[in-house]
């Protein structure tokens, strides 16, 4: 005497490159096994994530716009972890260090900023997913990526170039833990979209403790 469900999720039809069904007589659709071996799984479930075929529309599969999504997404992702790992390894930071960083309100406005930004894209993020609206989602984070790594890297590279000496200065500490606490958030929302890039980099950013060096 109720619903068998609460909720209805339509995808649209995935079709071949030429709009045709795809067809194991035709042989008009790429091998799924040499797919993933060329791009990935996440590449794959991201290209599909946010594709017209979320809408409930059609979707002619090429796998042009695959590697533009790497491009865009996945490359920028590893560039901004190879980033933080690369100096913090130098530095000798690890995830003990965040604890003892200043708090976010006496930082400076740049890390408040990048941090606030998150937050708001975390609350929209989950807003979407729950209301099932999955299309929605992908254009909060593609926004916030952006900021990440063409804005705030960008603009704080310097912060992380201080010689290095037997403690950190408030500052350089404040651009490592804000950073640590950014990749390592973000990381957790875009696990629906990148599951395995998304274990990675929890891996990567909390070793165990036989390990001194991040990734």
């Amino acid at each position: 005497d109720r619903p068998a469900f609460r909720n209805v999720v339509v995808n649209g039809l995935v079709l071949a490159e030429d709009g045709k069904k795809m067809s194991k007589r035709l042989k008009n659709y790429p091998d799924p096994s040499l797919i993933l071996e060329k791009y990935g799984a996440d590449a794959l479930r991201l290209y599909m994530m946010k594709s017209p075929a979320v809408h409930g529309e059609e979707l002619r599969f090429t796998e042009r716009y695959l590697v533009e999504d790497m491009r865009a997404v996945l490359l920028p992702l590893w560039n901004a972890y190879q980033f933080f790992t690369s100096y913090a390894n130098i530095d000798g930071f690890n995830p003990s260090h965040w604890k003892n960083a200043p708090a976010v309100a006496k930082r400076p406005r740049i890390d408040q900023w990048i941090l606030a930004l998150l937050r708001e894209t975390e609350l929209s993020v989950h807003q979407e997913m729950e209301a099932y609206e999955l299309a929605n989602v992908f254009p909060h984070l593609a926004r916030f990526l952006e900021n990440l790594t063409n804005w705030y890297i960008r603009l704080n590279r310097s912060r992380y170039w201080e010689a290095k000496g037997e403690s950190f200065s408030e500052d350089k500490l404040s651009a490592y833990a804000t950073l640590f606490e950014v990749l390592d958030r973000f990381g957790m929302l875009l696990a629906p979209y990148l599951p395995y890039f998304a274990e990675y980099l929890h891996s990567a950013l909390h070793p165990n403790q036989t390990h001194s060096h991040l990734g």
